[in-house]
């Protein structure tokens, strides 16, 4: 999956600021890292597990967001 595909259903999944984000996907199980900078350095995380959604903060800041299983969600979520 492209990095603009990636993305698109990402912002399907959950709300990512605007501005420059980096992506690292491990295709193996479909799970996108979204950072909102370029060099983080995450010190604690926060799991919505419903959602399957880790989203990791330096501080009090939102440094990352993973999204589990992220095509995997959206077919649940949007059944054809």
């Amino acid at each position: 999956m492209a990095k603009a595909e990636l993305l698109k259903a990402a912002h399907r999944r959950v709300s990512l600021p605007s501005g420059e984000l980096w992506l690292d996907y491990k295709d193996a199980v479909d799970t996108p890292y979204i950072r909102l900078n370029e060099k983080t350095k995450p010190t604690h995380s926060k799991s919505d597990i419903n959602d399957l959604v880790v989203f990791d903060h330096e501080g009090e800041e939102l440094v990352g967001i993973e999204i589990i299983d992220i095509t995997g969600q959206l077919r649940y979520a949007n059944p054809s």
